[in-house]
């Protein structure tokens, strides 16, 4: 996989990562910790046209910066479990998003608020790609994502002794919402929402409350909404 932008490439070297090379282009300033995190780890730096990076990168948006990390580590669905278990956390399941900007936007706000995971599905959702990676400024490197079948997790979860969560514009006001921990908190997609089958074996539907006139909020702004509220209100 090829990554671009800085927040990206810095956050995958903060987290350990050494690309296989770093793609720079011609007359880009590089900061001074981004310099010095590409000095530590000694990985090899090519120089090379803007119009250039771009092919490479697929993006205009790359800021004179693209690295090839090879495979993105997709983490186990076991651990992901495990860890929720250990530390009575929350896990934030993303149900079927096609978006890369709402997808990347959420796993930013899930490593920034606390989570302890993020699961994905392995079939008719956006996987980890060069764009969530970007949208995430790079929040990626640091949360275990875990890909598979989300149903089948959370009755994973469920049989654990976790709770499912599932966000709907029909549900509960989550301000009245009891603390449920470990918590799978699901986010469905723009329009189809979560899927019937997930919503018939939750614990508990929530919904943001609403004071204006537009009819919802998108994926991305309802779920760090109530991400805040699980993780912290909730704490």
């Amino acid at each position: 996989m090829v990554i671009y932008g800085r927040h990206p490439l810095r956050e995958a070297l903060r987290a350990g990562f050494t690309p296989k090379v770093v793609y720079v282009a011609d007359g880009a300033k590089l900061d001074g910790e981004l310099q010095w995190l590409l000095k530590e780890s000694g990985v090899p730096l090519r120089t090379l046209p803007r119009a250039h990076l771009t092919q490479i990168a697929h993006s205009p948006d790359h800021q004179g910066v693209a690295a090839d990390i090879g495979e993105f580590p997709i983490a186990p669905l076991r651990e992901v479990l495990q860890r929720a278990m250990e530390v009575n956390g929350v896990v934030l399941g993303l149900d079927h998003l096609q978006d890369p900007r709402n997808v990347g936007s959420l796993i930013r706000s899930a490593e920034a608020l606390g989570a302890c995971g993020v699961v994905l599905p392995s079939v008719r959702s956006v996987g980890v790609t060069p764009a969530v990676v970007k949208a995430s400024a790079g929040a990626c490197f640091h949360i275990p994502i875990a890909m598979g079948n989300l149903r089948q997790f959370a009755k994973r979860f469920e049989d654990a002794g976790g709770f499912v969560a599932v966000l709907d514009m029909d549900g509960d006001d989550i301000r009245a919402a009891p603390k449920l921990r470990p918590l799978l908190l699901i986010v469905g997609a723009e329009g189809e929402g979560v899927s019937a089958s997930l919503k018939a074996m939750a614990h508990a539907v929530w919904r943001i409350p609403m004071a204006g006139r537009v009819a919802a909020l998108n994926a991305a702004v309802a779920g760090a909404i109530a991400l805040w509220e699980v993780t912290h209100r909730h704490a």
